[in-house]
C-alpha cells in the first residue's frame, strides 16, 4: 500500500478555524487485513472502534474505499451488501452500519473521516444518500491518488495540512460521484431538497431530461421523442410510477427555478421567466398564483435573500 506499511492510521484533533472551513477531516488511514485476521486488526479510539456483533453509528461521515479482497457491509438503509474490489461505501451520521472482510480473503481499505456543514450539505442536495451508500467504483486511480495525497499530508503534517486534506476528501467525493455515474443512473434530483429513487429507468431517464431541459420550451412530446415509448405509454408509466403527470413535473421544475431566481437573484421578472422556461411574464404570474397563491413579485418580496428588490420590477 505504497510507503504507508500494513496499517497505517492517525487521528487529529479539530480546530474551530477547521471547523469554519467547512468541511474537516478527523481521520483518515489504509490497512491490508490478511485472511483469516481478526477485524478490525487495530485497535481505534472508542469512538470509532467496533464489533461486527454490535455494530456502529458515528457522528460524522467516512469514506471506505476496498480495493483488494472481499466482504460484507450492512445498514440501515442499504441492508446487508456483498463488497468486491473496487467498492466504496459511505457512512453516515446517526446510521448505525457494520462491515468486515470475508475470512478466507481479508481486504485492502482506506479510509477517510470527516464532517462539516459542506458535506451535510452535498447530502441534503441528495448527492449522498444513506440508501446509496455502498457504490462500485472500480479500480479508480481517480480515487486512490487522492487517498495517497491525503495520507502523505496528514503523515508529514506539511503547513496547511488540514485545510489541504480537506480538499483531497472533496476530490473524493467528486471522483466518487464520476466513478459511479451509470451505477446511479436511478437516482434522480426532483429539486434542491428532494431526491427520489425510481427504479424504472425509463421514468428516471424522462424525469433527467425534464429536469436538464425545461428552461427551454420543452414540451410532454419533446420528451417522448427522446425515449423508446410512444407518448401516451410514456405518459402513462409515467403517472404510475410518479404519481402525477410529465406535464405537471415540468412545470414544477420551472416553478423550482424561478423560486431560487427570484431568491437569489435581482433579475428582473421578464429575464426570471426566460432563464425558468416560461413562455412571457403572464405564464410566469398566472403559474405563481396558481401554485404559490401569490405572484413572482410577492413571492420575492416575502422570500428574497438580503432583502433583493429588483428596481426594474417596481
Amino acid at each position: 500500500m505504497k510507503d504507508f506499511g500494513e496499517n497505517y492510521f492517525r487521528y487529529i484533533p479539530v480546530r474551530p478555524r477547521d471547523v469554519h472551513w467547512g468541511l474537516y477531516v478527523t481521520g483518515a488511514g489504509c490497512s491490508r487485513i490478511a485472511p483469516h485476521v481478526k477485524y478490525p486488526a487495530a485497535r481505534h479510539p472508542e469512538l470509532y472502534d467496533f464489533t461486527w456483533e454490535h455494530g456502529r453509528t458515528l457522528p460524522e461521515f467516512q469514506i471506505v474505499y476496498i480495493t483488494a479482497g472481499q466482504g460484507e457491509f450492512e445498514s440501515g438503509p442499504t441492508g446487508q451488501r456483498l463488497i468486491t474490489p473496487g467498492t466504496v461505501f459511505l457512512l453516515f451520521p446517526g446510521v448505525w452500519h457494520r462491515y468486515r472482510p470475508a475470512c478466507k480473503t481479508g481486504w485492502d481499505e482506506y479510509w477517510v473521516s470527516f464532517a462539516g456543514r459542506n458535506m451535510e450539505s452535498l447530502q441534503l442536495e441528495g448527492f449522498f444518500v444513506p440508501e446509496r451508500a455502498v457504490l462500485k467504483a472500480g479500480p479508480a486511480h481517480a480515487l486512490l491518488s487522492p487517498f495517497h495525497t491525503l495520507l502523505e499530508r496528514l503523515r508529514d503534517e506539511v503547513p496547511g495540512f488540514p485545510h489541504l486534506i480537506a480538499a483531497d476528501t472533496m476530490e473524493l467525493l467528486a471522483a466518487i460521484l464520476a466513478a459511479t455515474a451509470s451505477d446511479s443512473i436511478e437516482l434522480v434530483a426532483k429539486g434542491p431538497r428532494d431526491i427520489t429513487t425510481f427504479e424504472d429507468r425509463i421514468v428516471a431517464e424522462a424525469m433527467r431530461l425534464i429536469w436538464e431541459q425545461s428552461h427551454e420550451p420543452l414540451t410532454v412530446e419533446k420528451v417522448a421523442r427522446q425515449l423508446p415509448l410512444t407518448r401516451r405509454s410514456l405518459e402513462r408509466r409515467f403517472r404510475t410510477v410518479v404519481g402525477h403527470t410529465i406535464h405537471e413535473e415540468i412545470v414544477h421544475c420551472r416553478v423550482e427555478r424561478a423560486t431560487r431566481l427570484l431568491t437569489n437573484t435581482n433579475l428582473s421578472i421578464q429575464e426570471v421567466a426566460m432563464a425558468a422556461g416560461f413562455a412571457s411574464t403572464d405564464t410566469i404570474r398566472r403559474t405563481f398564483q396558481r401554485v404559490q397563491g401569490v405572484s413572482p413579485r410577492d413571492y420575492r418580496r416575502k422570500h428574497a435573500s438580503h432583502r433583493i428588490v429588483d428596481e426594474k420590477d417596481e
